[in-house]
């Protein structure tokens, strides 16, 4: 008898077994196999973006994929507010985790502020963070329903290294950035022109924050002000520039004077 009851104990396990096999209890959302989230059977996916899926797949072969949930319950009536809460909380565990990246990663940070902070500028971290975090895409939403009308609602995002270098090229791009050679002998500027794409400057660039000295001055009705520094003036008279604020980073090389002149604040 009691043989009997560990075979009965033994079938019912086994079949219990089978039943969770042919009916589990949680599904999953994935990409090209890679599984993001387990979630329970009864999860409705209302979105899921198959086209990030080889980019998914890759990040993490190079164990560089780090993705950011955010959930809220609410009445299915609210469901367009429910989505929006729950996107905006997986975007914040993206910008706080970027915000760490970017500040203790010295080339992270270096690519993103480095034109910039040769100006003296501060390194405003929230700036990049925010325009990165807008752009991040939702890759995957679904509902759970608890009770009485009322749902779950999941949203993923996911941090994709290569829309930093986008974020960083458009920031480069949007800067008012110049490059002006000035003749000492002829004593005028002998050229200027936009900065679209600071690495065919490098060399120049570099030695000048190594090497040179950075000047605020205003353009203001044509008229240059420029704090006691007349080398910088005798630079920028002849650069014909519009009204506004600018920051001069230049050094002498030579005969000449090489400048980089950025507009802002």
């Amino acid at each position: 008898m009691e043989r009997m009851y560990v075979l009965i104990g033994i079938s019912a396990i086994l079949i219990a077994g089978l039943l969770f096999l042919i009916f589990p209890k949680t599904s999953v959302i994935e990409f090209s196999g890679v599984v993001l989230r387990e979630i329970p059977k009864n999860s409705i996916i209302v979105e899921k973006d198959l086209a990030v899926a080889e980019r998914i797949k890759k990040l993490y072969e190079e164990g560089n994929l780090f993705v950011f949930e955010g959930s809220v319950t609410l009445p299915q009536r609210n469901e367009n507010e429910a989505w929006q809460q729950a996107a905006n909380k997986a975007r914040q565990e993206l910008a706080s985790f970027l915000g760490t990246k970017i500040t203790s990663d010295s080339s992270l940070n270096e690519k993103i502020f480095g034109v910039r902070s040769a100006f003296g500028y501060e390194q405003d971290v929230s700036v990049v963070v925010n325009n990165f975090v807008v752009s991040s895409k939702v890759i995957a939403k679904w509902k759970v329903p608890v009770k009485n009308g009322f749902f779950e609602y999941h949203v993923l995002v996911f941090y994709d290294p290569d829309l930093i270098e986008s974020v960083s090229k458009k920031q480069q791009q949007s800067m008012q950035l110049y490059f002006v050679v000035y003749d000492v002998k002829k004593g005028r500027v002998v050229k200027i022109e936009r900065v679209d794409d600071i690495a065919r400057y490098k060399e120049k660039f570099e030695f000048a924050r190594k090497n040179g000295k950075v000047v605020i001055f205003e353009v203001r009705n044509k008229k240059i002000i420029a704090k006691s520094d007349i080398e910088a003036l005798r630079i920028v008279k002849n650069a014909n520039f519009e009204d506004g604020r600018y920051r001069l980073l230049y050094v002498k090389n030579g005969d000449y004077i090489y400048a980089f002149i950025l507009k802002g604040e």
